[in-house]
């Protein structure tokens, strides 16, 4: 079986591939021994093939995980992969494989993949084409979309009821202000409000004072001295901010999906810059708060094009190698900063 995930709403798919995990270990694993994760962006055919062909001792399934497929850049890789799964009849298998590609998108009825740095999006080329007509034809085929406003309004308010709580109508708009629509930073500070509101076993209603009270203005405060740090080389500085939002609590995943997040909008309002554009008028053209887009403006001329490029892929594959137990965050993302010049 061959189930396939796509668009860059990540934290919606991360979510449903949990729960498709989840049910795998009730189901069939529940030892946990026959789940095996893929970087596709530097896994070769045979690796893959090892991988999905390689029977398990333990149950009468095996489930694999294979992301940024799309982002492989061995020059057949692709074409490779897309007849192996032809050829191997790998979607009637009992075997589950499950691909989620972010970087592919649906745009204006068109299907599209976002460049390495996320500035642009481009049209397929004819063997990415070829692999995603062939995955889009599966039975289990889902696009994650970024939320509409209404939708993530609704989200919100789901969200904090199934954890206990309640929430305001204005506070929703308020905390949607603060987290920049931001699944993972909402998700975050959402956990953060309930615990707050609540004493013993109530919980009382979220309302605009407490967003303002709780959410993270602090930690968008010192992403910008942490990326002001590393753009004056200063590592020290950098690494001493660092350790203030670790003192702070602040979740991996949360300041993982923050860095990320300045990084892109100094990169966007880079490639911007560059080609002229007023920067007066980049903030409102982006959607960005006036004090947000200024301060990224300024961070903007502290790196190249290929600098950002290279710190947006360090910091994703940072993420993956998190995720998989390759690494400790804290740890490789120290690395990370001492490795920027």
């Amino acid at each position: 079986m061959i189930i396939f995930f796509y668009g860059d709403n990540n934290f919606k798919a991360k979510q449903k591939i949990g729960e498709l995990q989840k049910k795998f270990f009730q189901e069939v694993d529940p030892n946990e021994h026959s789940f095996n994760v893929l970087d596709g962006a530097t896994a070769d055919l045979g690796e893959i093939s090892q991988t999905i062909n390689t029977g398990s001792l333990f149950t009468k399934k095996r489930l694999t995980l294979i992301e940024n497929i799309f982002s492989n850049k061995k020059t057949t890789f692709l074409e490779e992969f897309s007849d192996y799964l032809q050829n191997n009849n790998v979607a009637k298998g009992d075997d589950v494989l499950v691909i989620y590609e972010p970087k592919i998108k649906s745009q204006r009825g068109k299907i599209v993949k976002s460049s390495p740095g996320g500035d642009r999006d481009n049209p397929l080329s004819v063997k990415e084409k070829k692999l995603f007509d062939f995955l889009s034809q599966q039975e289990f085929v889902q696009e994650f979309k970024p939320l509409t406003p209404a939708e993530l309004s609704a989200w919100i308010k789901s969200e904090i009821t199934k954890k206990g709580g309640s929430i305001k109508p204005s506070a929703i708009n308020e905390l949607i202000r603060y987290s920049n629509n931001d699944l993972w930073q909402l998700n975050n500070e959402i956990d953060k409000l309930i615990s707050y509101k609540k004493v013993g076993d109530i919980s009382a209603e979220i309302d605009n004072i407490d967003v303002e009270q709780i959410c993270s203005k602090a930690v968008e405060d010192n992403i910008f001295a942490l990326t002001d740090a590393l753009g004056n080389k200063n590592k020290a500085l950098a690494l001493k901010t660092l350790e203030d939002q670790y003192h702070l609590d602040t979740a991996d995943e949360y300041l993982l999906a923050m860095l990320l997040r300045q990084f892109k909008i100094i990169l966007q309002l880079k490639v911007m810059i560059d080609s002229g554009e007023n920067t007066t008028k980049i903030g409102p053209f982006l959607g960005l708060h006036p004090y947000v887009a200024q301060k990224s403006a300024t961070q903007a001329k502290y790196f190249s094009l290929t600098q950002l490029k290279e710190i947006i892929s360090d910091l994703t594959h940072l993420d993956y190698l998190n995720k998989t137990g390759q690494t400790d965050f804290k740890t490789g993302l120290n690395l990370l900063i001492a490795k920027i010049q």
